[in-house]
């Protein structure tokens, strides 16, 4: 070969355009999983997930589009999809990147778990990044020089730094956790205006979904193509989306021995006849078994009781076709033929979502573990936002605009207040206190965590005097009798200690605790427990030091009504038996006013009261319920053997049919000395009386 000819061809070589090279290509070929991040170290490859391919490929340098969008679970590979296309861009695309956290503590977790281990064991890209540091601070913690390029790592908080670059390709992670509230305005608008300089950048947005009309992600995925993965029918072979709805699962029921004391507690501020020795059980505190003719300080008896839990055994699909049962060891080989198909299309980028039923066999939660997860979220609202964002990566959609007075009035049952309707198991109450009054409400508690309000109480006074807290011990140690002659006395008793009286409280308490009565202070704080662990109140309003402090109880106030809330929808269209929410028709409409006077703000994620409304109603609700989760009670946690064992003593099965039903029922009548129900002042003018 001549030189002219040798040289023709070395020119001819560097001036041919590189051949197109897919993202998917060069993740299987190059990119090695760590130990230290991956489950499933080693060669990746990107058969193991198919619907996982296009999304790689549509990151492409070549691919058409300038933005990808993916609204996904956890634990489905979106953060790996995330590693391979900075990878790619490191070692084939090279130019300016970003990569966006919603945190300092997630960007750190980031790039220790999956960039620094894909720089160290993906050969081509540990050969690309310039791995000395120098006096330009080229590979400080935020910003890292490679061969062709520059990476920086931002927080949402800090993306109005990049104002001064141009970036050509660049990664959002968990837009739906980034903060929203910099002075600076829309972080991810101030990310995207970065990626205008570059005619063939690439933008990858990915995140779970969080609240509706306020998750990013969503609001980005909608405004694409809106991709969903359609798998065939192994036995018919027509394609679906897999839903939520079509998976079915059988669960049993097991029970197993335990040796506790807590039903004997649970059950003893019952009263109940014992017709060997013709005594009656009175009381018990949080340590001792005090009966009538027993030794008050014996040590409990040992108690064997059965616990029922539900365990999922078998999880499938039905299909929406044919109506065939699909097992789960056939979805792998529905995940191969599926295929990606855009319900919008003609939009200007392409946006994907995929939920957790689609998670291969072996990288994730199985349909069994995903049942499960759906039966114990049930009756907690934190765990089923959690699971409805995480495993079907969909928004949380907030009703609580739907909710009306008028709805619920229409709801109401005609039985009469502070009666036991048949059902009752125990009761407890939530007092909100006013300047000029307390405000009582009793809910009655029921098997599956039904509820009745039993009765709506106003005490009018200044919770400074001793006046208002004997009306209160009156009312709250007052008894109830059902229609099969039970007696029950209210069990747990929590009292709001915000306002202007709060030592007043603390007071009332010191003395009251006996029974259950607690301290309570609302925390609107996102994810917080309806019940947290108390703090002791060791100083008065004197600051002087107080030995035993009282006991405050944090209650997360945002979940509580979450809770309410979602309980109160979920009954609508239910027939009365189905209901989990049950009010009488004696409350008045004010009653029915209150209960929805706040409405949920999700771009804000706080709850706001209507103008011009009172929320004492919800406010007592929300107390009432948290007072079901005392940790001497627990009703929250109490299985079916638990509600059993309770209705055996309540509502005897030897008794064939009540002696009276619940309408019928006469009134209890109020304690000695009753507070007079009068016309309660608002804020700023009078309210009507609620007919309690």
């Amino acid at each position: 070969m001549t030189a002219h000819a040798l040289a023709y061809r070395v020119a001819r070589r560097a001036i041919r355009p590189k051949a197109p090279l897919l993202v998917s290509e060069w993740a299987d070929a190059n990119r090695v999983l760590s130990e230290e991040g991956s489950a499933e170290p080693g060669r990746w490859r990107t058969s193991r997930n198919p619907p996982q391919r296009e999304i790689l490929d549509a990151l492409s340098e070549d691919a058409p589009g300038e933005k990808v969008v993916l609204m996904k679970p956890s634990q489905w590979g979106g953060t790996e999809i995330g590693s391979n296309f900075v990878g790619y861009c490191i070692d084939h695309v090279k130019g300016p990147g970003a990569v966006v956290m919603p945190t300092e503590a997630s960007l750190q977790d980031w790039t220790s778990q999956k960039f620094d281990p894909m720089v160290k064991d993906t050969p081509v890209v540990n050969e690309s990044m310039a791995l000395r540091s120098n006096r330009s601070g080229d590979n400080a913690a935020k910003r890292k020089r490679f061969k062709g390029g520059l990476i920086y790592f931002k927080t949402s908080g800090s993306t109005a730094e990049l104002k001064a670059s141009s970036l050509k390709w660049g990664m959002a992670d968990e837009v739906d956790e980034w903060d929203w509230t910099t002075p600076q305005g829309d972080p991810l608008g101030l990310f995207e205006i970065r990626f205008a300089a570059f005619h063939n950048s690439k933008l990858f947005i990915v995140s779970s979904p969080t609240v509706k009309d306020a998750s990013k992600i969503e609001e980005q995925f909608e405004a694409g193509d809106q991709r969903r993965y359609h798998v065939p029918c192994p036995h018919c072979g027509e394609r679906q989306v897999l839903k939520w709805n079509n998976l079915k699962w059988k669960s049993e029921y097991t029970s197993y021995l335990l040796r506790e004391r807590e039903i004997l507690e649970n059950s003893l501020s019952v009263r109940w006849d014992r017709e060997d020795s013709g005594i009656k059980s009175t009381d018990v505190d949080s340590t001792n078994v005090v009966r009538k003719g027993f030794d008050a300080f014996a040590p409990l008896p040992t108690v064997k009781y059965s616990v029922d839990t539900s365990r999922v055994t078998r999880a499938w699909y039905v299909c929406e076709h044919c109506g065939c049962e699909i097992d789960e060891h056939q979805k792998n080989g529905m995940l191969a033929g599926g295929r990606w198909i855009a319900e919008n299309p003609g939009a200007l980028y392409r946006s994907y979502h995929i939920n957790g039923i689609y998670t291969p066999n072996g990288l994730g939660r199985s349909w069994v573990q995903l049942a499960q997860e759906w039966i114990e979220a049930q009756g907690d609202a934190k765990k089923l936002v959690i699971f409805i964002n995480t495993r079907l990566a969909e928004s949380w959609a907030d009703r609580s605009h739907d909710l009306k007075p008028n709805v619920l009035i229409a709801r109401a049952e005609p039985y009469a207040l502070r009666t036991i309707p048949q059902g009752v198991l125990v009761l407890t109450a939530g007092v909100d206190t006013q300047d000029d009054r307390l405000e009582v409400r009793v809910i009655g508690w029921g098997a599956d965590k039904k509820e009745w309000t039993i009765d709506y109480h106003i005490i009018p006074g200044k919770p400074s005097g001793d006046e208002v807290w004997a009306a209160l011990d009156d009312y709250l140690t007052a008894e109830f009798t059902n229609s099969y002659g039970k007696t029950l006395r209210i069990e747990a008793t929590a009292i709001d200690t915000g306002g202007h009286f709060t030592h007043d409280v603390y007071a009332y308490v010191r003395r009251a605790k006996a029974r259950r009565v607690i301290a309570c202070k609302g925390a609107s704080t996102t994810g917080r427990v309806i019940l947290g662990k108390p703090s002791h109140q060791d100083v008065n309003w004197r600051g002087q030091t107080v030995k035993k402090g009282v006991a405050l109880y944090i209650v997360g106030t945002d979940t509580a009504k979450h809770h309410i809330y979602g309980r109160l929808n979920d009954d609508t269209d239910k027939d009365p038996g189905e209901r989990r929410v049950h009010f009488s028709t004696e409350l008045e409409h004010a009653f029915f006013d209150q209960q929805v006077a706040e409405v949920f703000n999700p771009r804000k994620n706080r709850w706001e009261i209507k103008k011009g409304k009172r929320n004492e109603v919800l406010d007592t609700h929300v107390y009432a319920t948290a007072a079901s989760h005392h940790p001497e009670l627990y009703l929250h946690k109490w299985k079916v053997a638990d509600w059993k064992r309770r209705a055996a003593m309540i509502e005897p099965e030897q008794t064939a049919e009540p002696a009276e039903t619940a309408a019928e029922q006469k009134p209890i009548e109020a304690p000695k000395k009753p507070p007079v129900k009068t016309r309660m002042p608002g804020r700023n003018h009078g309210i009507p009386n609620l007919g309690w």
